[in-house]
């Protein structure tokens, strides 16, 4: 890279800041602050408007490409090399309750014997956990020793009392809850360790070359040759279980949870029409489109266990659509035969990158031989761009993004979109599943008995809706 790429990467930079400062200035507001307590107020909600996420989507890229840039290399290696001892601290700060316990004392905060003599642990050794996390602008350090919550970590708070959730059992903290904290904990817990035996399930030739759910590395990891989902439901799994539903509910939250709604014309339909939410989990789309459509009738199914947890989620945060029969849950696998018939439209959010693309064909023929005429499929999940010009190869599908990234960004905005490439290896790890790329989505749904037609993108975001009709 030369000196003029440096500039370059400069220019981006400073063009998009002035960007957002105009967005921001236009409407007398203020970019939330990182000091400052995460909600969901105008100043945060303004960051989905097209504009301000792509400046940001451009801030972003650049701030890390100019990072790596200018760094010794052997720094960024080290860097990511020991990336795992900040997941390993998120889970000793969700596991103990930090972020509640450190509302009550606000910008103040708290110091860390306190944080250890209510934790039950060592306050160095706590202390040094909180410290490397401040260090990557989660917490602060307000004096020495003395931490207190800040804009990112606050967003895994429970909203519970810290004293009480104390006293509980750990599926309390999750309930009636959008998550966050749930997904932290499953991401640290079962993801992080199995991804520690990627290596071996790649050199393995047992497991090298088959794509088979039940062999990923969380098999080698928990020594278990369950699939991911009848491992969790084991008796012994009690708590990952009850976490793993609250988990999936944060799912929503890897983009605005009410980007659905943009997804499909759902106003088209009425209430002669239904929608089958197929592997819905707890609903969390579906809750979305229950919201914003007062006449949709909605099924949504999953495995018996998983759907009895759903019941309890809806009786807590929307009982009048369960009471009114608009909204109900069904047990059901989806590798089964659909029992369903005159649906309008099948959902699939984030349920085909669980799964290998043998298993995908299958849950694909099944909604193909229940659909009718005019059943319409939407696939949520995230279409992942190379990070290299894809050229003349991308599918040309109505309403496909055509990204134009500022010189010298990478295709894919590097770094501003590592998070579909991390799922992509977390979905490897833990079922032999995977993230895809339009063409792949595509060549699946055709496989399958369905043509995607049209892409409903979101902005900032290599996430998308893509619709999809009987073959």
């Amino acid at each position: 890279m030369t000196i003029e790429d440096l500039e370059n990467l400069q220019a981006v930079l400073n063009d998009s800041i002035d960007s957002l400062k105009r967005y921001y200035t236009d409407i007398s507001l203020d970019f939330p602050s990182l000091d400052g307590q995460y909600s969901a107020d105008a100043a945060e909600s303004l960051r989905s408007d097209p504009k301000v996420s792509q400046a940001i989507l451009n801030i972003t890229a650049a701030s890390y490409q100019l990072l790596c840039t200018v760094r010794p290399p052997m720094m960024s290696i080290f860097d990511a090399a020991t990336s795992y001892l900040i997941t390993a601290c998120l889970r000793v700060t969700e596991q103990i309750n930090a972020v509640e316990l450190l509302r009550d004392f606000g910008a103040q905060g708290l110091h860390v014997n306190d944080i250890a003599l209510y934790a039950g642990m060592e306050p160095t050794k706590l202390a040094r956990v909180f410290r490397l996390l401040a260090t990557h602008h989660i917490f602060r350090e307000v004096q020495p020793n003395v931490f207190a919550n800040n804009r990112i970590s606050s967003v895994f708070d429970s909203g519970k009392d810290a004293r009480w959730l104390s006293t509980q059992p750990q599926a309390e903290k999750h309930k009636g809850t959008y998550g966050a904290a749930a997904f932290i904990d499953h991401a640290a817990d079962e993801c992080c360790k199995s991804a520690c035996y990627l290596y071996e399930t790649l050199s393995s030739p047992e497991t090298s070359h088959n794509f088979k759910a039940n062999q990923a590395a969380l098999q080698t990891c928990f020594k278990t040759d369950k699939v991911l989902f009848a491992w969790l439901e084991e008796p012994f799994n009690q708590r990952r279980f009850e976490r793993y539903g609250a988990a999936i509910r944060a799912s929503s939250f890897w983009n605005d949870p009410k980007a659905i709604i943009n997804g499909y014309d759902w106003g088209s339909l009425t209430a002669n029409d239904l929608i089958v939410d197929v592997g819905g989990g707890h609903g969390m789309p579906s809750l979305m489109i229950a919201r914003a459509n007062a006449e949709v009738r909605i099924i949504i199914q999953d495995r018996e266990a998983v759907t009895e947890q759903g019941k309890v989620f809806w009786r807590e945060v929307f009982p009048k659509a369960l009471d009114s029969g608009r909204v109900s849950f069904q047990a059901h696998e989806f590798f089964d035969k659909q029992p369903q018939r005159d649906v309008s439209v099948f959902v699939l959010r984030t349920v085909l990158h669980d799964w290998p693309d043998k298993n995908c064909v299958t849950i694909l023929k099944h909604l193909r031989d229940a659909a009718g005429t005019k059943t319409k499929l939407l696939i949520g999940d995230w279409i992942i761009p190379l990070a290299c010009s894809e050229g003349a190869e991308a599918p040309q599908i109505l309403g496909a993004l055509k990204v134009t990234v500022p010189s010298p960004l990478l295709a894919n905005h590097g770094r501003a979109n590592s998070i579909p490439y991390a799922l992509d290896m977390a979905m490897q790890v833990i079922l032999n599943g995977q993230e895809r790329t339009l063409a792949h989505h595509a060549d699946l749904a055709a496989r399958g008995g369905w043509r995607i037609s049209q892409v409903n993108p979101i902005e900032g975001s290599c996430f998308g809706y893509m619709v999809a009709e009987p073959v």
